[in-house]
């Protein structure tokens, strides 16, 4: 459409224009008739640009270069330009360009605020990634005397509830006096319902009923969004029946946002039936936000393929749609899938939001994939999400459960001081307790503190884990004696558990059961699981049978209980009390869940369970997993087969423990990465102890950095070359030893007259060699291996020190027939032959010795270049 020239005014027009393209040609009319001075025609121009449905950065732009042509701009062009950026695409510097409109606005005239000014004001400042900005417009609402005026206390609590500062947003709700309407109910009712607080939105709703205040649509909304969180489905039926009785809302009527509302709520809590008949009402208008809920409560409730069934039937798919099904996975265990779907979303051309990304970092944290995550953390930087403090949350867990605590504590510090809230905090703290890390831990809580934020039960959850991980025991009893008298919290269930796994492991078993029976509260079965955890690992079996009892009349179908108490019996040998236990699950259809590890290559996540090979690879597997074993004999490594439950042969058990999940991944890693990667593993399970120990010398024996979280905490093992690397508390930290002798060649194959000196130092190098490994290995039993040795083990320790003393013993005649052959040479031929075949024999029998009683790996040339070339692969 083309504007024809007009003989009066052409800002008229502006009444029936309908795009920006349009606009713009007025604009030039207004030009040619010389009325682009007028502050009239301005305001009308300015005013038309920034009120355009789909308001996007050109018309912003124009609209502020029409505001740079007025001399002396009024209290109306200042409001609606900073309105104009309040209202404008989510690009990161529209919210700051209002807070700079409105300085200028100051420096022009510090009295030309007005009521209209702070709540647009406010909503920018609510866009921010800080709260400070929105403390200073507060003060000058304070100080300007419009504290008092509802709009602008509305988008106060709404700025408070954004940033989670909700005591603010009480105080300001509280102060409204008797102006409180219904729009100040619902902002903070829903401010309470996504913020974490929902049983505070339903208190608040009984104060709107008692204040004759009557709710509308979306009062009901953030109440359900309340019963959501809570996954209280009786306070929700009951919201249900008020809608038919005082709002006169049924089911056949088209409020389409009360209906997802309902199916929303019921699909969380579980009852997908309910949810199921309130979807059918919708009819033909079912929206994407019901049908996302519909997918997300199939998941929920484990019914995946039913979820991706109704997935797949969508006819469009919005973000909402696929973040739903990512959810769902992720909520249902299927993290992989979720992943992959993550990958056919980006192939589809969806853009994620910041949902989204959490939702894929949460699933790679489950995976410790690492690789994949550091992808998403680059597409947030990129996609301009770094400001957004919850996804960096996310990111920083990402990190911490992959086992990168080093580039968590990277992305917590680069974000600014008074940016970090609660949730990050905590979440940095509980990082730093998988890893171990109490000190560093401490320091946080101490940062957090002086940021001038209080802690939470969260919070002291972390450090107290962080305690019990560390072997902080005084400290830990002194956080929790903190937690009530400095900080006001009432200790709950996980606190308790916490103290009590913290005495278990420090080996106070007799504290802990007098710490539980002191506890105000009945202890539930974790807290006895965590002391039965401690029994099996101090071998306290008076204790345990004790705690077996109270935690199997507790919980008697918790199949993890059973296999503890059974695994505990078989370390004390009573085999007949282990097979009990072990009938019982049996006739209880108890079924133990499977133990599987994950590790990740190029992007890809494989998984492995116990004892099961049955892929393409699994014959290079096998191989890899003899080598490991015959490398960990090689350096004087024991299994520990007391923990095989099963009365079977001891071969047996050993072939048991070296087909653990984690050990197939290890294997599978060690096949497909180069020696520089770090293999990092995840387990469901609690790694168990010989594979814990087993990994500290294979760390050492290839020479390579391992990660391996179970489901409790993480262990990093690092072998730096010929030196020990200052790691964090708790960490496993292991020496490069060199384990396996590379022999070299003997390059005469034959003799050749009188038998030559040099066959001989050949021999005595070899030995260097092999007195180096034995050195070693000492030094292995000394600062790796337990010194409660099984008879095995030592018996190999007296056979390695046999060996020692007689290759010494071999060392000096090897000098001393070196030395008399020389002497003797001259007089005779044959003395020098006859002391070289005596030594040759004495040597055959100590090789012969050292394979039979020690398991030296004699290495031929062809296996040392398989090896080799394997580490280059």
């Amino acid at each position: 459409m083309v504007v024809s020239l007009v003989h009066g005014n052409p800002t008229s027009l502006l009444e029936s224009c309908t795009s920006f393209e349009q606009a713009l040609q007025i604009h030039a009319q207004i030009i040619l008739h010389g009325l682009h001075h007028h502050l009239y025609s301005l305001t009308r121009l300015i005013s038309f640009f920034t009120s355009l449905p789909r308001l996007n950065a050109a018309s912003l732009r124009h609209s502020h270069l029409l505001f740079s042509c007025v001399h002396r701009p009024n209290t109306f062009l200042w409001n609606t330009l900073i309105r104009a950026y309040s209202r404008g695409p989510a690009a990161p510097t529209h919210p700051q360009e209002s807070l700079i409109l409105y300085k200028s606005m100051l420096a022009r005239d510090p009295s030309s605020p007005n009521n209209f000014t702070f709540p647009f004001l406010l909503n920018s400042c609510a866009r921010l990634s800080m709260i400070q900005p929105g403390r200073l417009v507060h003060s000058h609402v304070i100080k300007l005397g419009f504290e008092l005026d509802s709009f602008i206390a509305n988008s106060l609590i709404h700025l408070y509830c954004v940033f989670v500062e909700f005591d603010c947003a009480r105080q300001v709700f509280d102060e409204m006096c008797n102006c409180a309407d219904l729009v100040s109910f619902n902002t903070l009712v829903s401010g309470y319902a996504r913020g974490g607080r929902p049983a505070d939105g339903l208190r608040l709703f009984q104060e709107m009923q008692v204040a004759g205040v009557v709710p509308d649509e979306y009062t009901i909304v953030a109440l359900l969004s309340a019963c959501s969180a809570m996954c209280d489905v009786k306070i929700g039926m009951q919201l249900h029946l008020f809608m038919y009785k005082s709002l006169g809302v049924n089911l056949d009527a088209s409020n389409m946002l009360l209906k997802g509302a309902l199916v929303n709520m019921y699909a969380k809590c579980g009852l997908m039936e309910m949810a199921d008949r309130v979807f059918r009402t919708m009819g033909s208008e079912k929206n994407a936000a019901g049908l996302s809920s519909m997918v997300s409560g199939y998941a929920k409730c484990g019914e995946i393929d039913v979820a991706r069934r109704l997935f797949d039937k969508m006819p469009e798919r919005d973000v909402v749609s696929w973040t739903a099904m990512i959810g769902g996975y992720s909520q249902a265990g299927h993290y992989n899938e979720a992943l992959k779907l993550f990958i056919e979303m980006e192939g589809a051309g969806v853009k994620p939001d910041e949902i989204t990304m959490v939702t894929v970092l949460s699933a790679c944290a489950q995976l410790g994939a690492l690789d994949f995550g550091k992808k998403i953390h680059r597409n947030v930087e990129n996609r301009f999400f770094d400001k957004n403090v919850i996804l960096i949350t996310a990111i920083v867990d990402m990190y911490a459960k992959c086992g990168s605590i080093e580039s968590a504590l990277r992305v917590f510090y680069s974000v600014a001081e008074k940016s970090r809230t609660l949730f990050l905090f905590n979440c940095m703290i509980s990082g730093l307790a998988q890893h171990s890390n109490f000190k560093k831990a401490l320091e946080i809580f101490e940062e957090m503190q002086s940021a001038g934020l209080r802690p939470d039960s969260s919070t002291f959850i972390g450090l107290l884990c962080a305690c019990s991980h560390g072997g902080h025991i005084e400290e830990g009893k002194k956080l929790f004696d903190s937690m009530f008298k400095e900080h006001g919290i009432d200790p709950q269930v996980e606190h308790y558990g916490c103290m009590v796994d913290l005495l278990g492991r420090g080996g106070y078993l007799k504290e802990a059961c007098d710490f539980i029976e002191k506890m105000p509260i009945k202890a539930n079965s974790v807290i006895w699981g965590a002391l039965l955890s401690a029994c099996r690992i101090h071998g306290n079996i008076e204790i345990a049978e004790i705690v077996g009892k109270q935690l199997l009349q507790l919980d008697p179908n918790n199949g993890g209980c059973h296999i503890l108490l059974s695994n505990i019996f078989t370390s004390a040998n009573r085999w007949d009390d282990a097979r009990r236990v072990r009938k019982q699950i049996g006739q209880r259809g108890i079924q133990k869940p499977p133990g599987w590890s994950y590790t990740e290559l190029n992007g890809s996540i494989f998984q492995f369970l116990a004892g099961e090979i049955s892929w393409s690879r699994a014959k290079e597997v096998n191989l890899m997993l003899e080598e490991m074993t015959r490398r960990l004999r090689s350096a004087g490594y024991v299994p520990n087969t007391a923990l095989v439950s099963f009365d079977i042969d001891e071969e047996e058990k050993e072939n048991v423990i070296s087909h653990h999940s984690e050990k197939l991944a290890l294997a599978f890693g060690l096949i497909n990465t180069g020696p520089e990667a770090t293999i990092r593993i995840v387990k469901n399970l609690r790694i168990c102890g010989d594979c814990h120990l087993s990994f500290k010398y294979l760390s050492n024996i290839y020479e390579r950095e391992i990660v391996v979280r179970d489901r409790i905490r993480i262990a990093m093992l690092y072998c730096p070359y010929f030196a020990e690397m200052p790691l964090y508390d708790g960490f496993c930290k292991s020496k490069k030893l060199r384990t396996e002798p590379t022999f070299l060649p003997c390059t005469h194959s034959g003799l050749e007259g009188t038998l030559q000196p040099q066959l001989l130092r050949s021999g005595l190098t070899l030995w260097l060699d092999v007195l180096h490994i034995k050195l070693n290995q000492a030094s292995i039993h000394k600062h790796l291996i337990n010194p409660q040795l099984t008879p095995e083990g030592e018996h190999r320790a007296i056979t390695s020190l046999l060996v020692m003393v007689s290759t010494a013993a071999f060392i000096v005649l090897t000098i001393v027939s070196n030395f008399m052959w020389v002497l003797a040479a001259p007089f005779t031929s044959g003395y020098g032959v006859v002391v070289a075949y005596v030594t040759i024999i004495i040597y055959l029998y100590l090789v012969f010795l050292a394979l039979c009683h020690n398991q030296l790996p004699v290495t031929s040339t062809n296996q040392v270049c398989y090896h080799q070339e394997q580490k280059k692969r």
